[in-house]
């Protein structure tokens, strides 16, 4: 897949284009010289086609939301926590946004500026900004949500971030290995933090409640994991590698997961029940505190009924 397509804002013309490359790879020509091989490059090209296709659709659903007034009142209300006394409107800013497919499409938005004084570095920018369309529908980064989120998850999930671009790219998704680290990364620092905001929430009382368990059948299931992690030898770097050696040391995550079972007992999965799954190495403490503003937070004392699934284990 290419590395970048410029978005055509226009449905008719993708539309147009999908139809004249789709209509040749539906050529039944040489038939006799097919094989299995030949039919799986013919399916990669169709998804492919098809990938672009969605990309395009994206862009204009997105670049329309940009040109509502009512979508930029409710950024600006949304946005408010990041906004300081001295936060104030400056013009407008030129932004590109890449969309699945690799579809790049541009959008003009308004922008604010927080004024920063005694400023100590001279090379400092005397002014931090931000769009806030883009604050709020989480595309700061310039990429759309899927696009970020599917990243984190092939980032988190791949046993590399090298495995993780090759399978992006069969996705329509083509970034560079260093940005593809950098989002995943900031993607769980944001979901820690966003954790962490709701822990404080509940000690204050302030954390909000839902109706989502109210008259389900609850699991609750705890254990502890086994995960290596990387520790970087002191001393200087080696001479050959010009890198930092490092020792592998098994730890013990506390793990839960919150969801709903049916009458069978299957699991219930969907976008109205979500299923909860979380963890941390900071132990058993701070492990009750997870696990209590998930319970607070989801209803638990709306449940018709809670089942706790553990083992043995003394912490548990």
């Amino acid at each position: 897949m290419e590395k970048c397509i410029h978005a055509t804002l226009d449905l008719s013309k993708s539309l147009s284009v999908f139809k004249d490359e789709i209509k040749k790879l539906l050529e039944l020509k040489n038939i006799n010289e097919w094989n299995g091989q030949i039919v799986k490059e013919r399916e990669e090209e169709i998804r492919q086609a098809a990938l672009i296709l969605a990309g395009q659709c994206i862009a204009i659903f997105i670049y329309n939301l940009s040109q509502a007034d009512s979508a930029h009142h409710t950024a600006v209300i949304q946005t408010q926590v990041w906004q300081y006394p001295k936060t104030q409107k400056h013009g407008y800013t030129k932004r590109q946004i890449l969309t699945i497919g690799n579809v790049l499409f541009p959008l003009s938005l308004p922008y604010m500026v927080t004024k920063i004084e005694n400023n100590k570095k001279k090379n400092e920018s005397p002014n931090q900004g931000f769009c806030p369309f883009l604050k709020w529908l989480g595309m700061s980064e310039g990429i759309t949500p899927l696009v970020w989120s599917t990243i984190a998850e092939y980032g988190a999930i791949a046993s590399s971030f090298d495995a993780a671009r090759s399978t992006l790219k069969d996705w329509g998704i083509n970034v560079s290995l260093k940005r593809i680290e950098r989002l995943t990364y900031l993607f769980g620092k944001i979901g820690i933090n966003l954790r962490q905001s709701k822990i404080l929430n509940l000690e204050m009382a302030n954390l909000s409640n839902s109706n989502v368990l109210k008259a389900q059948r609850v699991v609750i299931a705890v254990d502890g994991g086994r995960t290596k992690i990387r520790f970087n030898k002191k001393g200087r770097r080696s001479s050959k590698t010009n890198r930092h050696g490092f020792v592998g040391e098994w730890m013990e995550p506390k793990l839960l997961t919150i969801y709903v079972v049916n009458e069978q007992g299957q699991k219930i999965r969907t976008s109205e029940i979500p299923i909860t799954n979380d963890g941390t190495y900071s132990g058993y403490q701070e492990f009750l505190k997870i696990l209590e503003m998930y319970l607070v937070h989801l209803g638990i004392s709306q449940a018709k009924q809670v089942l706790l699934i553990a083992d043995g284990a003394e912490w548990i």
